[in-house]
């Protein structure tokens, strides 16, 4: 009998396959901190103290798509971020343990900066973050795992998609500089109608509350989510457009700003007329990598030491006494020339994009900061499709500047002088970076369309 159910089972998801339906599952898990979990939250060098209490909770969502035995799994964080090596290690744990291939699997966080950090010391064995941090892996894992493999929970869907403009994200560096104030939404619906889950997309930094605040948030996402579930029903969740260069529109504050973002941002999403997604049965999953170029063709020791010396001397003066730049850049330097030995050196950094096709709407992902720029030339590249872009994802690793604020520079210096120091790339971008990145971009949509 047993053999006869699985038997069954394959011929069904065979059918469903042929028929060219697609079904989806969704779920989501808490992962906020508890009332005795004190954390050290990310995102701000400037915090030096322990979180408080928790103002709107976190969870991990997760939303697999599938055409019979092919599937594709969104996972949405609730968290500032998550390393390369941490994401890769578990999504292989995810794929490990649902049989879903590995490149099946796009791992998102919406980059608020009130989560706990889930690296460094603080996340080690007797560290004020290590609990959380054991707790967040298994929930993460476990809600993926359930909605990989729960065949019985999928259910047909419909779609519909919906663009907004918000007045809530301005750029952080130029009073005049880019801004991309769209919004859009993807609805899955099931047949009656129905919302299952909703994702919102757009390019803001969730650093409403900054520095001061102590508080455990998902910021003005959490905030307009809750909003959105009651005015619509369904579960909402972010993804986090290319918001390098995007910040709240006043800067960062504390927990009420936090509230009126969210507030204005769900006003604006409430008067959206969504279209119905024509059901195509298109399901097309495509994953790529590009090596984004340094200054220099080739990355030397001699090339590093030079490198540190001429950081010491153009920048100790500039910054903040406080700030123990010479301090990092010689760390910056002998971690890079161990590498030299074990071979761990690159002349390129290599950066993992992705991109969904669900019925003719095209999700891209892409490791790392893309500036706004980015995803308003992906969409001008693909008129009449409706492109959602979400950085952050599979790892973060290092800011995407734009081709202007190469040219701009003035408030950019971090991004384009600074950066690699923290994210121990073994040198800066190269000002042809962009191209090379837009190029890819396109390359690989092109590729799911």
């Amino acid at each position: 009998m047993k053999f006869k159910l699985l038997i069954f089972a394959a011929l069904l998801s065979v059918a469903c396959s042929r028929d060219g339906k697609l079904v989806c599952n969704y779920s989501a898990a808490d992962i906020s901190t508890t009332p005795e979990e004190h954390t050290m939250l990310a995102g701000f060098a400037a915090r030096n103290d322990l979180s408080t209490e928790l103002h709107l909770p976190l969870n991990t969502h997760c939303l697999v798509i599938g055409n019979g035995a092919d599937k594709v799994c969104i996972i949405s964080n609730d968290l500032m971020e998550i390393s390369p090596d941490l994401s890769l290690e578990w999504r292989k744990e995810i794929s490990a343990q649902s049989g879903l291939p590995l490149d099946r699997i796009f791992m998102h966080c919406i980059h608020t900066h009130s989560a706990p950090r889930n690296g460094g010391w603080r996340a080690e064995p007797g560290g004020s973050n290590y609990s959380h941090k054991e707790r967040l892996h298994k929930v993460l894992v476990e809600n993926a795992v359930k909605t990989i493999t729960d065949e019985a929970a999928f259910r047909p869907f419909k779609m519909e998609v919906g663009k907004a403009q918000t007045s809530i994200n301005g750029n952080r560096c130029e009073k005049t500089g880019p801004v991309d104030h769209d919004v859009y939404v993807v609805r899955f619906l099931d047949t009656k109608g129905k919302p299952i889950v909703s994702l919102v997309n757009l390019a803001c930094h969730p650093v409403c509350m900054g520095p001061k605040s102590l508080l455990v948030s998902s910021d003005y996402p959490g905030v307009y989510s809750q909003i959105l579930k009651e005015a619509w029903g369904g579960d909402v969740f972010q993804l986090t457009g290319a918001a390098g260069n995007m910040d709240p529109a006043e800067g960062p504050k504390m927990k009420e700003y936090a509230e009126e973002c969210g507030r204005c941002l769900a006003d604006s999403l409430l008067k959206v007329k969504f279209e119905k997604v024509r059901p195509t049965g298109e399901f097309k999953v495509v994953n790529d990598t590009v090596g984004l170029p340094f200054r220099i063709a080739q990355v030397t020791p001699e090339a590093v030491e030079a490198h540190a010396a001429e950081l010491i001397g153009k920048w100790s003066d500039e910054l903040s006494v406080n700030w123990s730049w010479k301090e990092d850049v010689l760390g910056w330097k002998e971690l890079i020339l161990s590498r030299f030995a074990e071979g761990k050196v690159h002349n390129t950094l290599d950066f993992t994009l992705g991109a969904v096709n669900i019925n003719g709407i095209i999700f891209f992902f892409s490791q790392g900061e893309p500036f706004c720029e980015y995803q308003m030339e992906a969409r001008k590249h693909f008129p009449g499709k409706t492109v959602i872009f979400a950085g952050y994802t599979n790892g973060q690793n290092s800011y995407l500047p734009s081709a202007h604020a190469y040219e701009y520079r003035k408030g950019y210096e971090y991004e384009i002088e600074q950066m690699h120091i923290y994210i121990k790339a073994p040198y800066p971008l190269s000002e042809t970076m962009p191209a090379v990145y837009s190029e890819a971009i396109d390359k690989t949509i092109n590729e799911a369309l």
